[in-house]
């Protein structure tokens, strides 16, 4: 398990987080914290992730729980505000304004971020621009914008003003796989080392660049640690062999033509080989849609970060 960070280092705390939406339960009783650098929070859709990123950029609040961010509390007014100040947001749906222009849009929102002064709003439209590689697109109407750019348009509002929590909701969704790798150069290059939440359902995001990662499955908080000790949930439990083994939760074909396995107990004779961090994901999702198997989900350190 990675060094437990101090109570003073939490940038993020939830304490006993839940919500509903009717009969659902979208959060339960969530506790976790989060430090400088990137967390990724990996979980399948509907596993609460987007209510979660919510919450915590102050847009809907919990049902029961606490959230503080940087020592601020989201249901006082003023404090809400102080931490709107010092907040970037990219949810999954931003609703874009498709008749503004792309720098226009980026004023725009620069403006709601108080960003008040002309010259220096008209530089940091152009950094944001620069930053996600839409700097020949500035003129161009919104709504004349593929999928793809509409997306890095997303991620470069949620920069505006070089904010100290960073919450991003599905990023990559409609990255092709060069922006992909863009995108991962341009969070680890941020200056003012901020907190940023990196909500996926991807595992390749989280392995390549989270220091830290939450997994969230129906609503609850099941791991929290290192990608690495998220990986070694999977020990001893992933094998290899000429032919596909029917016991096994999970089997595919590799390049090299032979059968990779994924199940609670390796038969003997096989070649047991070191996880990945997908196939600790997929063992403690597995576990946790069926209870009823004898491995149960590991979850390391409420408050790692």
């Amino acid at each position: 398990m990675d060094e437990m960070t101090t109570d003073v280092d939490l940038a993020v705390r939830v304490e006993g987080l839940s919500r509903r939406y009717g009969p659902v339960r979208a959060l339960d009783d969530v506790e976790m914290g989060m430090g400088r650098g990137i967390t990724g929070l990996l979980g399948p859709n509907g596993a609460g992730k987007t209510t979660l990123l919510s919450i915590l950029a102050t847009i809907n609040q919990p049902d029961a729980g606490r959230v503080s961010v940087f020592g601020l509390d989201p249901a006082d007014t003023a404090q809400r505000v102080e931490i709107r100040r010092r907040l970037g947001f990219l949810p999954q749906e931003l609703g874009f304004h498709r008749h503004f222009t792309v720098a226009g849009f980026l004023d725009y929102v620069a403006i709601l971020k108080e960003i008040v002064d002309r010259r220096r709003r008209a530089e940091e439209v152009a950094r944001v621009l620069a930053a996600v590689g839409l700097q020949g697109m500035a003129g161009r109407r919104i709504r004349a914008l593929s999928g793809g750019m509409r997306q890095r348009l997303g991620i470069a509002q949620a920069l505006l003003g070089d904010p100290d929590l960073l919450l991003l909701d599905e990023p990559t969704a409609g990255l092709d796989p060069e922006q992909q790798l863009r995108f991962r150069e341009l969070l680890s290059n941020l200056p003012g080392d901020p907190t940023i939440v990196l909500s996926t359902h991807q595992v390749d995001d989280v392995s390549a660049i989270c220091s830290h990662v939450v997994v969230l499955l129906a609503g609850k908080v099941r791991f929290t640690g290192t990608p690495a000790e998220l990986a070694d949930t999977a020990a001893g439990h992933v094998w290899t062999s000429h032919q596909r083994d029917p016991h096994a939760l999970l089997s595919w074909r590799g390049g090299d033509n032979r059968w990779r396995h994924l199940g609670e107990r390796p038969p003997a004779g096989v070649e047991v080989t070191a996880a990945t961090v997908d196939e600790g994901y997929l063992l403690l999702s597995h576990t946790v849609d069926n209870p009823s198997t004898t491995r149960g989900w590991r979850r390391v350190g409420r408050r790692d970060r």
